[in-house]
């Protein structure tokens, strides 16, 4: 029998980005042939794939480290080096790779097909043909090749399965699982036979099918580790429904279930939670008259504790018939049936994907004191943070929570970040934001990498500073360039007055989050520190924020204020004059530039009133503002705009004496 072995830990490295080469073309009646050394190619990247043949990590295990290949360096003639082969490690259905440095999960891979780039390869240097301008027309200079991501990651196997079994040791599990389905699991007479989970698939019929995973006994104090309960307890976490089975010879099989309940309970609350269906097996060790007693009696506790909706067999698995055994299956398929899922088309791969229709993701660019130049990506289409901000334009509501979620498909915004880069030239940054918090992006480290693959313009992300204290979300952000958390408050209770979060965050945690964040990101961070009038701006306030961001020491601290339409009125910003007075509180590089939007040129792109009113459902704004994002010009974007107040759908508001539109909200 192999060795069922469901974890393993190892570092992985992806492979260098080769070098570029320093060429001039040198050849016969060719006087100034100039430059041509070819760009490095790529490093390769460590990606992880789920392969159902793969049961274990048995071929993996005793690996210490896997490295894939480093890019080719270029060469002359403009010869771009070969990227190095990426190292695809096979992994079974039901893996979940954790970071062992930060010891958060990173992906958790639960279909035949899933994969994930686990570490990014070094992009290749670029040769000196890249460097030739008009004023530097022979550059002897050619950039080194990136080093590729570097983990100690972890793996860890949770068997997926419709039905799992529990029960003690001996109770007949294996039995069960080898008479319902084709599953040859090791069954003899004495406790402990089954040393490994075992998977079986029960057919109903042609179309019905279901799995059902057997585990090793639970003995008093497994939820500690005793036994080897602690141990494959993890198996059935992922399961839809248990199966609890009770040998009936037991002198009180009321305790024995509760006993089990209990442990199952304190290794997993939602272990606990889960529907499930009652065994009482060995019916032909004792009496029929003994069973029939035992069963009605043991039916009426449940019956007392959880009402008529639980289903209980008294059978045994050698002597029952195949009918009795049928029943059950259907039980168990009763139990677990689920309503199809809706597909998950962000899946697919990038080249299978069109374009969505009528939905624009990528704007700009827009000018700003901030980047400069930006083209900004729209992830999340609606606000969606729990977060009801004072000075936020949108506030939360019953739908909006903390979770992670995908809204856009990844080769969407691909497609059209592509052709927003052919267009426009000389782009400072790439700017990830959102409608609502773009870090509840599911996708985000994925449309990173995609990004990352695509351009070499600057990545940043803005973000409110407080999610970081999420590990999923601080794991999605490490190869961005820049991230720019917002920070408003420097104690709990300012926190909550001006963040308002539908859930209790605690404030330590967040903090501890900004610092978790700085320990690994390699990129920028530009501390926002949003000030507001007779909330945080007394020189208490601003010490107390002040203490956090000069211990956090980021490149720079930015020193804002609300300037468009609020949440909550009342809410006041600080003026340009103060925000610049408070800068002493803060050590390191500390600006105030002004947050006033500049007017861009005029565009001439064709847009729609449908246009207008999604750019407004992102946030209220000038026609400055707006016209800049719609790369349209003022007055095209001014009578659309007053189309739309004439037919309700938006108004006008007056914020620091200026015309301020937003969507109706009635």
């Amino acid at each position: 029998m192999n060795q069922f072995v469901d974890t393993a830990s190892f570092e992985i490295e992806a492979g260098h980005g080769g070098k570029g080469s320093v060429s001039f073309r040198r050849e016969p009646y060719v006087p100034m042939g100039g430059p041509d050394g070819g760009n490095g190619g790529d490093g390769g990247n460590i990606v992880v794939s789920v392969d159902a043949r793969v049961t274990s990590f048995g071929k993996i295990k005793s690996r210490k480290k896997f490295k894939a290949k480093d890019g080719d360096p270029g060469s002359a003639r403009l010869s771009d080096g070969k990227s190095g082969e990426d190292f695809v490690i096979k992994v079974p259905i039901g893996t979940i790779i954790y970071n062992e440095d930060g010891d958060f999960a990173i992906a958790d891979l639960t279909e035949e097909g899933d994969s994930i780039i686990i570490a990014q390869g070094g992009k290749g240097g670029k040769g000196n043909k890249f460097y030739a301008t008009a004023t530097n027309q022979a550059p002897d200079y050619a950039q080194h090749g990136l080093g590729g991501e570097k983990l100690n990651i972890r793996l860890e196997v949770k068997l997926i399965a419709d039905i799992g079994l529990v029960g003690l040791p001996n109770a007949g599990k294996s039995s069960l699982l080898a008479r319902v389905t084709r599953a040859r699991p090791k069954i003899a007479s004495y406790p402990f036979t089954t040393l490994q989970p075992n998977l079986g698939v029960c057919y109903l019929d042609i179309d019905r099918n279901l799995i059902i995973a057997d585990i090793p006994g639970i003995i008093e104090g497994a939820h500690k580790g005793a036994g080897l309960g602690h141990t494959f307890l993890r198996h059935i976490e992922r399961t839809g429904a248990l199966a609890i089975i009770i040998d009936i010879t037991d002198e009180d099989i009321y305790s024995v279930y509760k006993d089990l309940r209990s442990e199952l309970k304190l290794y997993s609350e939602e272990l606990s939670e889960k529907k499930f269906v009652i065994i009482l097996n060995k019916t032909d060790m004792i009496e029929s008259d003994e069973a029939e007693e035992k069963y009605k009696s043991f039916s009426k506790k449940i019956k007392k504790d959880y009402g008529e909706g639980i289903s209980i067999f008294s059978m045994s698995v050698f002597a029952s018939s195949d009918e009795d055994i049928n029943n059950i299956a259907q039980t168990f398929y009763d139990i677990t049936k689920k309503e199809n899922k809706e597909d998950e088309e962000y899946k697919k791969p990038l080249g299978t994907i069109k374009k969505t229709k009528n939905k624009k993701m990528v704007f700009g660019p827009i000018k700003s004191k901030r980047l400069g130049l930006s083209l900004g990506i729209d992830v999340t289409p609606y606000k969606t943070c729990s977060y009801d901000c004072v000075y936020c334009q949108l506030g939360a509501d019953t739908s909006t929570t903390t979770e992670l979620k995908n809204f856009y498909k990844v080769g969407d915004i691909i497609y059209e970040l592509k052709e927003a880069i052919q267009k426009h030239k000389n782009i400072d940054y790439i700017t990830i934001t959102g409608s609502g918090e773009p870090t509840l992006y599911l996708n985000l480290k994925e449309l990173i990498m995609e990004i990352k693959n695509t351009t070499d313009i600057p990545l940043a992300l803005i973000t409110n500073g407080s999610l970081l204290y999420k590990q999923s979300v601080r794991s999605s952000l490490l190869l961005l360039d820049l991230i720019l958390p917002s920070l408003d408050a420097g104690n709990y209770d300012t926190f909550q007055v001006i963040n308002k979060p539908a859930k209790d965050i605690d404030f330590d945690e967040m903090v501890k989050g900004l610092f978790e964040f700085k320990k690994i990101f390699k990129g920028e961070i530009w501390l926002e520190v949003f000030i507001i009038k007779g909330i945080n701006d007394s020189e208490s306030e601003i010490k107390d924020i002040a203490a956090i961001a000069n211990r956090l020491n980021p490149s720079k601290v930015q020193l804002v204020t609300s300037t468009r339409r609020v949440a909550y009125e009342g809410t006041l910003k600080v003026t340009n004059e103060e925000l610049e007075s408070l800068a002493k509180y803060f050590t390191g590089n500390v600006e105030a530039p002004s947050c006033d939007y500049e007017d861009t040129q005029d565009g001439n792109r064709n847009i729609k009133e449908s246009d207008v009113l999604e750019a407004l459902i992102r946030h209220p704004d000038t026609v400055e503002v707006i016209a800049s994002g719609l790369e349209s010009s003022v007055s095209v974007v001014s009578g659309l705009l007053e189309k739309l107040i004439l037919d309700d759908k938006i108004h006008t508001e007056t914020v620091d004496n200026k015309t301020i539109y937003a969507v109706n909200t009635k």
